[in-house]
């Protein structure tokens, strides 16, 4: 047995992005709502970056929100719609109910 070092076999994966030069191979993200850490293949990752953070690794890891840290407030979200729609629905009603009553009181 000889006593050389041997040499890492783990990939470098640099990607350029408008703020810095970053490594994902193996990167952990970290859910700024739930605190969950969760691992991406570094090209889905480097994606991502582009397409949803504009090009800013900064601005994803201050701002990443995971599925589930989503998930938490999509109850929320329902209520709100499904009270828009009601409210866009009373005024429609009270608009044909006005429509209504000024052709009867025509007829």
């Amino acid at each position: 047995m000889s006593n050389e070092i041997k040499k890492s076999r783990r990939a470098i994966h640099n990607y350029s992005f408008a703020d810095k030069t970053v490594d994902l191979n193996g990167y952990i993200a970290t859910c700024t709502v739930t605190g969950t850490s969760k691992k991406f293949y570094h090209s889905y990752l480097a994606n991502l970056i582009v397409t949803k953070y504009d090009n800013n690794f900064s601005q994803f890891v201050a701002t990443y929100v995971s599925r589930e840290g989503r998930s938490a407030n999509a109850g929320e979200r329902k209520l709100t719609d499904v009270r828009s729609k009601i409210d866009k629905l009373y005024s429609k009603i009270r608009e044909l109910k006005a429509l209504r009553n000024e052709l009867t009181a025509v007829s």
